[in-house]
């Protein structure tokens, strides 16, 4: 049997488990980008940091009463993924419209105003995917008992998060050095593809449940 994992140890694994996670570009890595060629890498940090913290509870729920949850949430679908995409087609659809309403020279009007706005939206959109949840318990399941002490729990889930931020901002900041050489009509044809492409994924969420 493997030695339990000391805390550097468990950090390094948090880092690489939350990466596995982030770095597949889903909907919510679309919507990071979206969020930065609209508004710049500043503004649209608290959307990274959203995601990040919602990775961090779903990680720490994994790290105590995962094992026990995930079984409890597998049974649950496919409703999680029949909310998670409507909500993502709701909101896709309200970006659109309102992306097709607005002037080319104005604002995008699409997100919060203010950055507590924008991190609790992007927070809440992270926590309505339980599968995170269940991704996070078989990762756990597979360290087979490595993580024994409070330490290396601790450190396993601030691995997780500094990879979550990590990649998220760095999506946040590949979009944010579009919207700093793009023009206003760029953005607006961002906005609606965008929006577009978040409808997709959303239908796409809701199908794969269905199916």
């Amino acid at each position: 049997t493997p030695p339990p994992m000391g805390f550097w140890a468990a950090l390094t694994a948090g880092v690489v488990a939350g990466l596995a996670l982030a770095v597949p570009l889903g909907a919510i890595g679309v919507l990071l980008l979206r969020e930065g060629t609209l508004h710049g890498t500043r503004r649209a940090l608290p959307a990274a940091a959203g995601v990040a913290t919602a990775d961090i509870l779903y990680c720490t729920l994994s790290v105590t009463i995962g094992a026990v949850a995930a079984p409890i949430i597998t049974q649950w679908s496919p409703w999680p993924a029949l909310l998670g995409g409507s909500l993502l087609i709701a909101m896709g659809v309200v970006g659109l419209v309102r992306s097709i309403r607005t002037p080319v020279t104005s604002p995008d009007p699409t997100a919060p105003a203010g950055h507590a706005g924008r991190y609790a939206r992007f927070l809440g959109l992270t926590l309505v995917n339980p599968a995170t949840l269940i991704i996070f318990a078989g990762i756990i399941a597979g360290l087979d008992g490595r993580i024994a002490s409070p330490a290396a729990a601790i450190a396993f889930v601030v691995g997780v998060g500094a990879a979550s931020l990590g990649w998220g901002s760095l999506l946040v900041a590949a979009g944010g050095l579009l919207h700093a050489k793009s023009t206003p009509r760029i953005r607006h044809v961002t906005s609606i593809v965008g929006s577009c492409i978040i409808v997709v994924l959303g239908a796409v969420l809701i199908i794969g449940a269905l199916v």
